[in-house]
């Protein structure tokens, strides 16, 4: 039988991985908000319900899948960038999107 890999452990074998091929392992505040921010203009509009799946910004307009949009932002963040405050500090509200 085969063991089921807790976090910790899944996380070692990555770091461990990462180093045997020189690559970096970074890693995270898992509290960043990866998802409630637009990846592509830095708005954010704060929580959504988990059953939103989709979401426009409407401070620039652009549709995003929630989770390409975290791990757009996750990338982001692991580069070292971090979500600009005062470019979402606009008074607007994104929509989710039907889909």
């Amino acid at each position: 039988m085969r063991k089921t890999l807790n976090w910790r452990e899944f996380r070692a074998l990555c770091e461990a991985k990462s180093q045997k091929y020189s690559r970096e392992f970074v890693v995270i505040n898992p509290w960043e908000p990866t998802s409630q921010v637009c990846s592509e203009c830095g708005y954010k509009w704060g929580k959504l319900d988990l059953k939103i799946r989709s979401v426009q910004c409407l401070n620039c307009g652009t549709e995003h899948d929630r989770d390409e949009n975290a791990a757009k932002n996750i990338n982001k963040v692991g580069r070292g960038h971090c979500h600009d405050s005062k470019r979402t500090r606009i008074d607007r509200k994104t929509t989710s999107v039907a889909s």
